[in-house]
């Protein structure tokens, strides 16, 4: 998982909730996408960073279905999995905290769980009969679950249009670069995504879209606190020249 000296979050609600995860997505349809704690975590983050009110339930009724309580045994453990998705979700609200924002813009604020196969990990995998050649070949790269869920919930949000106009290329740009962390390492797209939106693309990995794709998530947070500004004082004025 990705940490911040700057900024730790709680290493052990963050396991303990990838456990109820694990607990979760091992009773969910077989044939259903995969859900990780990673997706999870960009789900979330996307509530926080979107326009509309949002609270961390949606995600799970989302990415589980509206019956997922159903699979804990007990209230006790259906309470005790809420008491680690509520502290998880309040972490990524305080890491968008919008004047922490705009006061270091250059600071990186979020502390995503995002996991990485290290080889090491890899190798552990392989040994303990957990990983097989197949699925190596077909782990994506680190960072692609966390910006898949983020995607997700702007999908399923349904809020996130907007009119023509510099505000929607802005959006239209920010996403590009979420979505560049999802295209498979070796593919012409992400090549061409390279190619296109950097001066020079020779040294950019897959850390670099990582770290760019973090950075412009906090741009989003203080890019819709902007438009809900301006649609309230756009609001305010049509009101006062109504009562003339």
């Amino acid at each position: 998982m990705t940490d911040h000296d700057d900024q730790p979050i709680d290493i052990e609600n963050a396991q303990q909730l990838g456990e109820f995860i694990a607990q979760l997505a091992g009773a969910a349809d077989p044939d259903a996408p995969a859900i990780t704690l990673d997706t999870l975590d960009g789900y979330m983050t996307a509530l926080l960073v979107g326009p509309p009110p949002a609270a961390p339930i949606q995600a799970m009724d989302a990415l589980f279905g509206d019956d997922w309580p159903a699979t804990f045994e007990s209230q006790e453990q259906t309470d005790a999995f809420m008491d680690v998705l509520h502290l998880r979700w309040n972490e990524i609200a305080d890491s968008l905290d919008p004047q922490a924002l705009v006061e270091s813009p250059e600071q990186m604020q979020l502390v995503p769980l995002i996991s990485e196969f290290d080889d090491e990990t890899k190798a552990r995998l392989m040994a303990d009969g957990s990983l097989s050649e197949d699925l190596l070949d077909r782990l994506p790269a680190a960072g692609a679950l966390w910006a898949q869920g983020f995607l997700q919930a702007v999908e399923d949000a349904g809020t996130w249009e907007l009119p023509e106009g510099d505000a929607a290329r802005d959006l239209s740009l920010m996403l590009e670069a979420i979505e560049a962390v999802t295209l498979a390492t070796d593919s012409s797209e992400r090549d061409s995504y390279i190619q296109e939106a950097y001066e020079e693309p020779e040294g950019v990995d897959q850390d670099a879209l990582i770290d760019d794709m973090l950075f412009t998530v906090q741009d989003m947070r203080l890019f819709w606190l902007q438009q809900a500004a301006l649609k309230a004082a756009f609001s305010e004025v049509g009101e006062s020249s109504s009562e003339h």
